[in-house]
């Protein structure tokens, strides 16, 4: 044996346990009891008394721990069995060290109520030992904060330092030959953990050993230790230069690649850098658990070239990377470059169409080719996450961008997508699915779409008027509409709404600004009324995005003599935002009285009265509305807007309501 790893075992003996095998529970039964890498096992899962109680359907997932010290992941076919009870079998390699289970019904998980459902594997050799990885998958599977786990199946994993140091030991000390190299490093943070400085003489015969193994796999591991675990800055520099010289393309010429294009402040050197790391080195050759580890993000690096290069009007960048571009690098500049001008209108949809459609693409790749770092995931659970991700990063605006643009067909493929997996929860997107079902000669399922996006409240104004046309074509009146439409709404989300609204009493800052028309209106002067302040500024997207929903709550309340809507133009720093707002305004026919915000003083941005209302509150961000009761005491804030127009106007009527009556 290696004279440095006989050291570091001799020297690391706690009182060792024979071998251990997970307990067995009401809900949770599997045969054999002590299974042997190889053989396979049957479970008996019953749901009575778990978050899946009275479950017609229940899925599995086995995460593996394997004598090769790596997890992966097994699906459980489980099926129905005697007294509501769930059958499955998992036919484990020899490799198997142990597994630890789930079990779904829905949106419902069960984990044991967070203790999980393990089982270790027994050594083949009838030995009193566990089989090798059963030790080291047992205390990793719960040691999150060392990024070891996996990821999402505990919601607070508890172990300690030394249960995690003893599981790390028993695995080194039962299977030197196998774990002493995979798992040096969770090995020299468990003990250090443990035993601090005490721990640092068992930690360099550690590093020994995996000198003299050399290769950089091993270097690298010796780095870590003395980056993570001792925070040795001068030996991982040392050790730096010499994997240099050695490995001219290895990961730490590619950690010292990445840090020089990120600290790079020059837009077109940087894209230099970017571009020579793609070709220095190819993702596909990387070390991913190095990368990971100090921050190395290839989605950094493909952002760094398309974005910037877009930047300098280059779109057509896109074409010579799309079809390497990672996982997430679709995804955020998709939102870089797409999804931000789209809403900005910074360029046509015209010009973002073709672009747009290169990411929705290429992110359709990864539909069925699942990336290495969700490997946690089965491939239905994959699929989930993937729809969620497509649909809420890029599908709500590339339907709208394809509707915009003529591209009918694609867009309601698209929209009847997104809406499988958001339910009429979007308010654009149900507006959107509308149009293209006209465009499409479906105008006899438009009827069904405007009910369902009511049941939700999540409609355009757009939608309202279409709702109230076929409400007086069929009744010949409007009367009775509004009673009509509230019959449509589901009760539960008013309910809901009205509990996540929060009554407060503070005095509200007092203030004089200009109106539009250059009159000067004083707060202290509209004692006695229910006011509403809404401050928002031209080049807020999501302030503008909100003023439909805000014109059906002036509407509402425009023969209330008590109530008054002000919108505050603030933090602009234009000459001509007047200007602007007013055409704005006009352009959109809002029915806003509109005030603007005073310089500040010695300032060069119209931000005095909102400054004042931050720090009275200790809130920010825009939009933001202030609903004040007659005494000019505050009783509501909103900040934020969330998409639909007649949620936002009904919610802006029950704060009303609800401030009106307020002592």
């Amino acid at each position: 044996m290696n004279r440095n790893l006989k050291f570091w075992l001799t020297g690391a003996v706690l009182t060792v346990f024979s071998a251990a095998k997970a307990q067995q529970s009401e809900s949770f039964i599997y045969t054999p009891q002590q299974p042997k890498p190889g053989e396979t096992v049957e479970i008996i899962y019953d749901p009575a008394g778990t978050p899946l109680a009275g479950s017609k359907e229940v899925h599995a997932v086995a995460y593996v721990y394997n004598s090769n010290y790596r997890w992966q992941t097994v699906d459980v076919n489980m099926k129905p069995a005697n007294g509501n009870k769930f059958n499955g079998q998992i036919a484990f390699d020899k490799s198997f060290g142990m597994a630890t289970l789930k079990f779904t019904a829905g949106d419902s998980t069960d984990n044991n109520k967070d203790m999980s459902y393990t089982i270790m594997a027994a050594g083949t050799d009838g030995g009193p030992y566990n089989a090798p990885g059963a030790y080291a998958g047992w205390g990793l599977l719960r040691a999150e904060r060392f990024g070891y786990g996996i990821p999402g199946y505990f919601k607070d994993p508890k172990l300690t330092d030394t249960a995690f140091y003893y599981w790390m030991n028993n695995e080194i000390v039962r299977h030197p030959k196998e774990s002493s190299s995979a798992l040096a490093v969770p090995f020299a943070k468990g003990v250090w953990a443990y035993q601090k400085e005490a721990a640092i003489p068992r930690i360099r015969n550690v590093i020994g050993y995996l000198t003299k193994l050399g290769g950089e796999e091993n270097l690298l591991k010796v780095r870590e230790i003395y980056s993570q675990v001792l925070r040795q800055k001068p030996s991982v520099d040392s050790l730096d230069a010499v994997m240099l010289k050695d490995y001219p393309q290895g990961s730490v010429a590619r950690l010292m690649a990445y840090k020089k294009l990120n600290e790079e402040r020059d837009f077109n050197k940087k894209i230099t850098l970017s571009e020579q790391f793609l070709v220095d080195f190819p993702m596909a050759k990387t070390d991913a658990g190095f990368d990971e580890e100090n921050r190395i993000s290839y989605s950094t690096v493909y952002q760094n070239i398309v974005v910037l290069n877009v930047m300098n009007k280059n779109f057509d960048i896109l074409t010579k990377y799309i079809d390497s571009m990672p996982y997430y690098a679709v995804i955020n500049i998709y939102y870089k470059i797409i999804e931000i001008a789209h809403k900005r209108e910074d360029q046509t949809d015209q010009k973002l169409a073709p672009y747009a459609k290169m990411l929705v693409n290429r992110m359709e790749t990864f539909r069925n080719q699942q990336p290495a770092e969700f490997w946690f995931l089965l491939p239905n659970e994959w699929t989930q996450h993937f729809e969620k991700d497509m649909v809420n990063n890029l599908l709500i605006s590339y339907v709208n961008i394809l509707k915009n643009t003529g591209e009918n067909q694609e867009g309601l493929k698209y929209a009847l997508e997104a809406q499988s997996f958001l339910n009429y929860k979007t308010a654009p997107l149900n507006y959107d699915e509308v149009v293209l079902l006209q465009k499409n000669g479906q105008a006899n399922k438009v009827s069904d779409v405007l009910i369902k996006s009511m049941y939700e409240n999540q409609a355009t104004p757009e939608m309202l008027d279409m709702l109230k046309a076929n409400y007086v074509a069929q009744y010949k009146t409007e009367d009775g509409f509004d009673k009509y439409l509230e019959s449509l709404k589901n009760a539960a989300l008013s309910v809901a709404s009205k509990a996540k609204m929060e009554m407060i009493k503070k005095d509200m800052p007092d203030w004089s600004m200009y109106d539009a028309a250059g009159k000067l209106i004083k707060f202290k002067e509209l004692r006695g009324k229910t006011i509403v302040m809404d401050f928002w500024a031209t080049w807020c997207v999501p302030c503008k995005a909100s003023f439909p929903g805000m014109k059906l709550a002036v509407e509402k309340y425009k023969k209330d003599p008590n109530v008054a809507f002000y919108f505050v133009d603030t933090e602009e720093r234009t000459a001509n935002y007047k200007a602007e707002v007013n055409k704005f305004i006009k352009d959109n026919n809002y029915p806003f009285h509109i005030l603007f915000d005073n310089k500040v003083k010695g300032g060069t941005m119209t931000e005095e009265v909102y400054n004042s209302i931050c720090k009275a509150f200790t809130i920010s961000g825009i939009p933001q509305k202030l609903i004040i009761d007659k005494n000019c005491k505050v009783r509501f804030i909103a900040v934020g807007y969330y998409g639909s127009a007649s949620a936002l106007a009904d919610e802006m009527s029950e704060m009303i309501e609800a401030t009106k009556k307020a002592n």
